[in-house]
């Protein structure tokens, strides 16, 4: 089988080397823009379990790559000047070009036909091939070439991030949340080298422009940043590998993996195309997952082609496969990317809590998984707690299900005293329960004129777990309630607003306040 690989990145090169392992008469060629040593970036991370993916399908890769990471379990947030860590979590942190130079020369090994400093001007030069697969990143060419079929979507979101390195080394991944006169800046740190760590830079677009990064030269740039970050680079440099470009994240989605380009001139004849790594999806950094995406794509790919008797067949469980589970990782890291662009919100927070809700920010960790990583913090945590006052009729470890997509049912009273059960969003202000409705719809016309309800809240990671709350609608404003309903979409929907499209004409949103009366907090298992 001839395979045409558009991308000389992870995806592309760790696809090739799977391929190529399984002998027969594979023809593979990786096509790459840039040389063997030209990089962008510094270091990248991987978990545990990704290794072990690597291990699995290839361990010569995989001890070439496990000899040259530097390793930790522990995350550290940073928050008014003091460090707070949370072990439990393995990662590896490997230089780039490192990586990048291992896969290649596996692949050379195998024999893979590598193309450097090639540049595609039109994709649809490289169909000479039974299968073609993009990996040419998130400007992929493959993905607009054919975008009919892929229906990409391109999400550029606000924060500005530049990606810098220093000799300052950060043992473990340091999340550091740093005020200054513009405004709010946050770094992303962690070793890949014995003597260097990446430091990548975000803030908002008012800080950043509050901060005259425009009109700055790469050396203010460092210089500037360093001054932010001096208490915590210890006089070490920022250095920018010899340009500094500030970016915007762009959130990449394709509601199709391939697509089938008809051969001219022969009836019925194509070539298929598919996509891998972040030519098919981004996931934001700050959960350090996109070249484990990118791999584990490669992985399965070359997986499909082994066990199905044909490309097609081969590309449909690919896609069938792999496309839910990315898209669940792309929730998390949309998850994550938000709480980061609206983390001035908790700002006012103590150290502990904040790491607290910093680390259940994706939603892929909760209370019960955190004591099992890190008993230590767990009692930390529990102990802030048992200091603070009361959370009101909510217990505390039941809050989380607040800062969830969580589905609650809504009980309330028709006319004639028959229930009405309404799925809704929820929120809490710990004394009441929050609803968001409109006026006039049937739930709206109960909870006026029959205000005691009863609503059921339950973790949508785990149904056995929930709170049943009985009460009484104390209030129903419109004041404050558009906005409300903006954070509300944050959370269950990863934007910003709620989108007019979702209104109906004149609609005026309402907040309903359900103080408790009876509360019951559900978890047999937990």
């Amino acid at each position: 089988m001839k395979v045409n690989i558009l991308g000389g990145g992870p995806a592309g090169l760790y696809f090739a080397i799977l391929l190529a392992k399984r002998g027969g008469h594979h023809r593979i060629t990786v096509v790459e823009r840039d040389g063997p040593d030209d990089t962008f970036g510094w270091g990248i991370v991987f978990s545990d379990r990704t290794l072990a993916f690597l291990k699995d399908t290839d361990e010569e890769t995989h001890g070439a790559i496990t000899s040259a990471c530097q390793t930790w379990d522990n995350v550290d947030v940073v928050h008014r000047g003091r460090k707070l860590s949370v072990h439990g979590n393995g990662f590896s942190g490997i230089a780039r070009l490192a990586f990048l130079n291992i896969l290649q020369r596996r692949c050379l090994d195998l024999g893979v036909d590598i193309r450097f400093r090639t540049a595609v001007a039109d994709p649809s030069d490289w169909l000479d091939a039974d299968l073609l697969l993009g990996a040419d990143g998130a400007n992929s060419a493959v993905r607009r070439t054919w975008a009919d079929s892929f229906q990409p979507s391109v999400d550029i979101r606000v924060n500005r991030y530049v990606w810098l390195g220093t000799s300052q080394l950060f043992h473990g991944l340091v999340m550091i949340f740093r005020m200054s006169q513009a405004g709010l800046f946050i770094a992303h740190a962690y070793k890949f080298s014995p003597a260097m760590s990446t430091f990548i830079v975000e803030c908002g677009p008012d800080t950043w422009t509050r901060a005259g990064f425009e009109h700055m030269s790469q050396t203010e740039t460092c210089a500037y940043l360093e001054r932010v970050f001096a208490p915590d680079l210890e006089g070490a440099p920022l250095l920018a590998n010899n340009f500094v470009r500030w970016l915007n994240f762009p959130l990449v989605k394709t509601r199709h993996w391939t697509h089938r380009h008809a051969t001219p001139g022969a009836a019925g004849a194509s070539v298929p195309v598919v996509l891998a790594g972040d030519a098919a999806h981004t996931a934001h950094f700050s959960i350090g997952s996109g070249t484990k995406l990118a791999l584990e794509d490669a992985i399965a790919l070359a997986a499909a082609l082994r066990d199905c008797g044909d490309v097609p067949a081969a590309l449909a469980a690919y896609e069938g496969s792999r496309k839910p589970r990315v898209d669940a990782f792309q929730a998390a890291a949309l998850r994550s990317l938000l709480w980061l662009e609206n983390v001035e919100a908790h700002l006012d927070l103590d150290p502990v809590p904040f790491t607290y809700k910093h680390m259940m920010r994706s939603q892929r960790v909760g209370y019960a998984r955190l004591r099992l990583m890190d008993p230590a913090f767990a009692a930390l945590y529990d102990d802030w707690r048992r200091s603070e006052r009361e959370a009101g009729p909510v217990p505390r470890e039941f809050l989380d299900l607040f800062e969830k997509a969580t589905f609650a049912h809504l009980a309330t009273s028709m006319p004639d005293g028959s229930p009405q059960v309404t799925p809704v969003w929820v929120d809490y202000d710990g004394r009441h329960i929050l609803i968001n409705s409109a006026a006039g719809r049937q739930k709206d016309r109960n909870m006026e004129q029959r205000r005691r309800v009863a609503i059921e809240i339950p973790d949508p990671d785990n149904p056995n777990r929930y709170l049943a709350v009985r009460g009484t609608v104390v209030d129903i404003t419109e004041d404050g309630a558009d906005e409300h309903l903006d954070r509300l979409a944050r959370r269950y929907l990863g934007r910003d607003r709620y989108p007019d499209s979702y209104r109906f004409p004149g609609e005026r949103r309402r907040i309903y306040r359900i103080a408790p009366e009876r509360v019951t907090a559900w978890d047999p298992f937990g």
